[in-house]
């Protein structure tokens, strides 16, 4: 919506330019955008003069009544007075007339090219706890796709399960030696899988006539012996069983559950075909083929026993998932040690012709270091969601503010809280960066934390049911004088920028940071404008204000994944 404000702004100095945010034109940035020449712009007085000039020529209207140039040791800028009364109207009409999606109005959203998009994220591992080594993958991928459904775009969400390999060998051998059956798995499946794995894999280590036995009934499934199979399902099932559950408390879903076990020997084989044809592959003495990515860097592709490896299995993926849903953008939302595989396998695609190869994206993570139980005995995901509800219910029955009907069914709300505040403590990190996790930064009540962005919305939702006047959509927002609530109106009709800028980067912490800021400015003006005891116009108008920042932050929290609550 500010977009609107600086695209006049920029029309009116030249066609080029593209300000700030906050209605400022820095010249320094243009410089180094190379939107304005820096021949005769050496010093800050080369600037002051040629930013004297555009104030000079710039035509004031109603819209935009004044400009005035404003510098400092760094930097010269250019501010903008903007009719905030026309602003201040189109942002609450448009923020409450369509609360779900009033940002696709924007010329900035409805410009972008329309995708068709397939991310693939979390991908644990079947017949296994869930790892903390997922979660970043889990939520960052599912930011990455709710941005995108947000902005219009049509997605497909794939949970790639690491469900095929030597490993299940094992597991099934423990299954067998140990006599259990499917009715043994109706309860607390995944807990004995992993026991059954547990205890086999420490055999195999003893005996080598074990890990000979999964390395047959391994075999046998990719034979496609029926019996093997049979039991193999069993454990995917329960498997995805678990995760939903799992899913559930993340706010996460998916489109799709896919797995290594869909592209098996023969998928594989249709790969290595291709790359013979092309020539890509070279037969090394110790039986093994491999593939130049560059002159200092080859991949193994087939093993000296003449079995493929993951690499081949993600080429055949690639192409079904092109032929399926005939994306124009995949991402792979993997952490940073996998960069090598994605430069080796989208180098593949295209040295095999594919030019939709060019669409595919790594999105790298950097990893969670420390994230553990307090006592450091766990490193799965529900332990340490069931440890962060129970450290935010006990927060919970202490606080007085508390009301007695979320007391009532406080081990809910207090889960919701307790997950929003670790989904926030690692989407507010850069992408890219390795982290420490702290409970106590994590879970914190003060600062900027989960915690701060349900209290505010809960405060939001409170007003708007106890303030004493209904919602009126005509209502005359020229009252909305105070300096509070112009700093509202600038920063909920920045909520397109900022959606687009996240998308640009795919990075969740800018549109984490924005809510953050959002939140103080709707603090402030809790604090400085009342609405019940006001008089009715006042009230409608600041009412009508309050309602356009729920509905934008609650927009911001569940692209961010966090589902807001209305009483805590």
């Amino acid at each position: 919506m500010a977009h609107k404000f600086r695209s006049l702004i920029s029309n009116k100095l030249d066609p080029k330019t593209g300000p700030e945010p906050e209605f400022q034109v820095s010249l320094r940035a243009l410089q180094r955008q190379g939107l304005i020449s820096t021949s005769g712009l050496s010093d800050q007085k080369d600037l002051i003069r040629y930013g004297s000039a555009l104030v000079q020529k710039f035509d004031t209207d109603p819209t935009i009544p004044g400009v005035h140039l404003v510098q400092d040791n760094k930097d010269v800028r250019l501010n903008f007075k903007v009719n905030y009364s026309q602003l201040a109207s189109e942002v609450v009409r448009i923020t409450t007339h369509k609360p779900a999606s009033f940002w696709q109005c924007s010329a900035l959203v409805t410009l972008l090219p329309h995708q068709n998009v397939v991310v693939e994220y979390s991908s644990p591992n079947i017949a296994k706890p869930f790892h903390v080594g997922h979660l970043r993958s889990t939520i960052i991928g599912n930011f990455i796709a709710n941005l995108h459904v947000a902005l219009g775009h049509n997605v497909t969400r794939i949970n790639y399960l690491g469900d095929w390999g030597t490993q299940f060998g094992i597991l099934k051998y423990g299954y067998d030696a140990r006599n259990m059956t499917e009715k043994d798995l109706e309860d607390d499946a995944i807990k004995k899988l992993y026991e059954v794995y547990v205890w086999a894999n420490q055999k195999a280590e003893l005996d080598p006539s074990v890990s000979s036995k999964a390395r047959e009934i391994f075999n046998e499934m990719e034979q496609g012996n029926i019996s093997e199979l049979k039991a193999w399902e069993v454990f995917r099932n329960v498997s995805i069983k678990d995760l939903k559950r799992m899913y559930a408390r993340l706010n996460v879903n998916f489109d799709e559950f896919h797995g290594e076990s869909m592209y098996n020997a023969q998928k594989c084989q249709e790969v290595l075909n291709l790359m013979e044809e092309k020539g890509l592959l070279e037969a090394l003495d110790d039986g093994r083929k491999v593939y130049e990515v560059n002159p200092k860097r080859r991949v193994t592709v087939v093993k000296s026993d003449g079995s493929s490896i993951y690499l081949s299995r993600d080429i055949a993926g690639a192409i079904d998932r092109q032929e399926k849903y005939k994306f124009t953008k995949m991402y792979y939302v993997v952490d940073n040690s996998q960069t090598d595989h994605f430069v080796a396998l989208f180098s593949i695609l295209r040295k095999l012709g594919f030019e939709w190869a060019d669409s595919m994206m790594h999105v790298k993570f950097g990893r969670i270091q420390g994230m553990s139980t307090r006592k450091g005995t766990a490193i799965f995901l529900q332990d340490i969601l069931d440890e962060a509800q129970e450290i935010m219910l006990q927060k919970q029955q202490e606080t007085h503010t508390t009301r007695d009907d979320v007391r009532l069914s406080g081990a809910e709300t207090a889960d919701r809280v307790a997950t929003s505040c670790i989904l926030i403590a690692d989407l507010k990190q850069r992408r890219q960066r390795d982290y420490v996790f702290s409970w106590d930064k994590a879970l914190q009540s003060r600062g900027d934390t989960g915690v701060k962005l349900q209290y505010v919305h809960c405060r939001l939702a409170s007003l708007e049911k106890n303030c004493g006047i209904e919602f009126n959509s005509q209502a005359n927002t020229s009252f909305l004088r105070e300096e509070s609530a112009l700093s509202l109106i600038q920063d909920i009709a920045r909520f397109d920028e900022i959606l687009v800028n996240s998308y640009q980067e795919l990075e969740p912490c800018i549109l984490v940071n924005y809510l953050f800021k959002l939140c103080g400015n709707i603090n402030m003006s809790l604090k400085h404008m009342q609405v019940k005891g006001a008089p009715l116009e006042v009230a409608e108008a600041r009412l009508s204000l309050f309602m356009a920042a729920r509905y934008t932050l609650a927009a911001g929290m569940n692209i961010l994944g966090v589902k807001p609550l209305d009483q805590m």
